[in-house]
C-alpha cells in the first residue's frame, strides 16, 4: 500500500506541474491573441478616423476651423459603443504612427499631416481591463480543469495501483513472512506475465529449494548430534576408565603393602621391633592413600566463588614460607614480585584463601620438582585487564598470578594433557597426577582461567582470577 500511495503522490505532483505549465502557456497565448486583436481594431478604426481628420485639415480654410471640425469628428467617434476612446492632440512633435501599451492602457497614435507638416495626432486609448478579465477567467477555468483531472487521475491511479500493484505486493510480503517462519507450502501468490508474477514464481522456486535444503540440514544435524553424543559417551567412558585405572594404580601398591604387613602381623611372622616397623609401614601407606583420596575428593567436589576474597600477595608469601625447606633442599631460589599499580592499593581476588593456597602450593611444588638441578622460581602478581581465551567480549579487571621456573620445559605433546586427572610424567611414587587437575578445577570454578607458556628455558603458569570490587 505504501508503494501505491507514493506512486499516486508522485503522479499527482507531475500532473499539477504539467497542468500549471500548460495553463501559463495558454494564458500567455490568449493574452497575446487579445492584444493582437486590439491592434487590428485600433488600426482599422484609427485609420478611418485619421482619413476623415486629414481631409478636414486639407479642406478647412483656417487651422481654427479645422481644429473645431476635428474635435467634432472625435466626439462623434467616441459616441459609439466601442471600448476605444479617441482624443485630439495638437502639435508638431507627435512623431510617427505607433501602437503600444502605456501603463494600463493600449494606446494608438496616428499623426495628421497638412501642407507638408504634422499638425497633430489622433490618439486612441483602450483600457486593458478586458485582458485582465480574460486572464482571470482562464485561471479559474484552468484551476477547475486541473482539479477535475487531478481528482480523476488520482482516483484511477489509486484504484488501479492498489489492484495491479498493492495487492500483488501484499501477497508477496505475506509469502516472504511465511518463508521467514519456515512455511514453504504456499504456491506463487501472483498470476500473470508481468514482473511481479515472475518475482512470485521465483519466490516459490526459492521456497522449494529452501525446504529441500532445510530437510537435508535437519538430517545432517541429527546425524551430527548423534555422533557428538556417541563421542561424548565414549569420552565419558574413557574418563571413567582413566579414573578407575589411576585409582587402581595409585591405591593398588599401598593396599598390597598394607595387606602384606597385616598378614605378617596376623600370622605372627614378625614380632618385637619388626612388628613395630610393619605397623609404621601400614600407617605410612594408609596416610598416602588418605592423601590420594582427599585429592580425588577435591577434584570431584569443586567449590565455586561464594563472595570470599583474599590478597594473592599475602597467600603467595605464606606458600613460599611453608615450602622454603623444600626449595632449600632443591637449591631453588624464589623471587616474589608485588603487584603493579598504586602502592597503597593491594589487589584482592574473588576466591577464598584455602582454595588459592591450594592452587599456588601445587604450582610451586610442580615448579620445584621440575628443576632437579636447582634454579630460580619466580612468582609475579599483577592487576590486568584480560579476556578469556577463545572468548569474544570486553576485557575485564583481573588479578594475574604467574608461577615460572627455569626447568627444561614441557614438551608440546605432553602440554595438551597436563590438566587431565591421573596424567603425570613423574616417577611412580612422586605424584598422583591430580595436582594440576585440581588447580584447573578450582580456577575455573571461581570464574578464572589458566594458561601455560613453556620452552626449553622454563615454564610459566599464569592464573587469571576475577578482581574483587572494593
Amino acid at each position: 500500500m505504501k508503494v501505491v500511495v507514493k506512486y499516486t503522490l508522485v503522479l499527482a505532483g507531475a500532473l499539477i506541474v504539467a497542468l500549471s505549465l500548460l495553463a501559463v502557456v495558454r494564458v500567455e497565448h490568449d493574452r497575446g491573441r487579445f492584444v493582437h486583436d486590439m491592434e487590428v481594431d485600433h488600426r482599422v478604426v484609427g485609420r478611418i478616423l485619421h482619413a476623415g481628420v486629414a481631409d478636414v485639415w486639407i479642406d478647412a480654410p483656417s487651422p481654427e476651423l479645422a481644429t473645431r471640425q476635428t474635435l467634432g469628428l472625435v466626439q462623434r467617434a467616441n459616441e459609439n459603443d466601442g471600448a476605444i476612446r479617441f482624443e485630439w492632440v495638437a502639435g508638431a512633435q507627435q512623431g510617427e504612427e505607433a501602437q503600444r501599451i502605456e501603463g494600463h492602457d493600449f494606446v494608438s497614435r496616428f499623426p495628421i499631416r497638412a501642407r507638408g507638416q504634422v499638425v497633430g495626432a489622433v490618439v486612441g486609448r483602450e483600457p486593458l481591463d478586458a485582458i485582465d478579465r480574460m486572464v482571470r477567467a482562464d485561471i479559474v477555468l484552468t484551476a477547475i480543469e486541473m482539479g477535475l483531472i487531478v481528482v480523476i487521475g488520482l482516483s484511477l491511479s489509486f484504484v488501479l495501483g492498489r489492484w495491479l500493484v498493492g495487492r500483488p505486493i501484499g501477497r508477496l510480503v505475506q509469502q516472504a513472512r511465511r518463508i521467514a517462519r519456515r512455511d514453504f507450502t504456499a504456491s506463487a501468490p501472483v498470476r500473470g506475465s508481468d514482473e511481479l508474477a515472475e518475482l512470485a514464481t521465483e519466490m516459490t522456486v526459492m521456497s522449494e529449494e529452501l525446504s529441500a535444503a532445510l530437510a537435508k540440514i535437519s538430517i545432517e544435524t541429527e546425524a551430527r548430534v548423534a555422533a557428538v553424543e556417541q563421542l561424548r559417551h565414549s569420552e565419558r567412558l574413557s574418563t571413567v576408565g582413566k579414573l578407575a585405572a589411576g585409582i587402581a594404580h595409585e591405591l593398588g601398591t599401598p593396599l598390597s603393602i598394607v595387606g602384606g604387613h597385616a598378614q605378617m602381623i596376623a600370622g605372627r611372622e614378625v614380632s618385637g621391633e619388626a612388628a613395630l616397623q610393619s605397623a609404621e609401614a601400614i600407617d605410612r601407606e594408609v596416610t598416602r592413600m588418605g592423601r590420594i583420596v582427599r585429592q580425588l575428593l577435591d577434584f570431584a567436589r569443586r567449590k565455586g566463588p561464594e563472595g570470599s576474597t583474599c590478597e594473592p600477595t599475602e597467600i603467595a608469601a605464606r606458600c613460599t614460607s611453608l615450602l622454603a625447606p623444600m626449595m632449600d633442599r632443591g637449591k631453588v631460589r624464589c623471587v616474589l614480585e608485588a603487584a603493579d599499580g598504586e602502592p597503597d592499593v593491594v589487589p584482592r581476588a574473588l576466591i577464598d584463601e584455602d582454595s588459592l593456597q591450594q592452587v599456588i602450593t601445587n604450582l610451586l611444588i610442580n615448579a620445584v620438582q621440575a628443576m632437579a638441578s636447582g634454579g630460580e622460581l619466580r612468582i609475579a602478581i599483577a592487576r590486568v585487564r584480560a579476556t578469556p581465551p577463545e572468548t569474544a567480549g570486553e576485557p575485564t579487571p583481573c588479578v594475574r598470578i604467574d608461577v615460572g621456573d627455569t626447568g627444561p620445559g614441557i614438551p608440546a605433546d605432553v602440554r595438551a594433557h597436563i590438566f587431565e586427572p591421573f596424567f603425570t610424567t613423574k616417577q611412580p611414587g612422586d605424584g598422583t597426577g591430580l595436582g594440576l587437575a585440581v588447580v584447573y578445577g578450582i580456577v575455573v570454578d571461581h570464574g578464572g582461567w589458566i594458561t601455560v607458556a613453556s620452552s626449553d628455558r622454563g615454564t610459566t603458569f599464569s592464573v587469571y582470577l576475577q578482581e574483587a570490587r572494593s
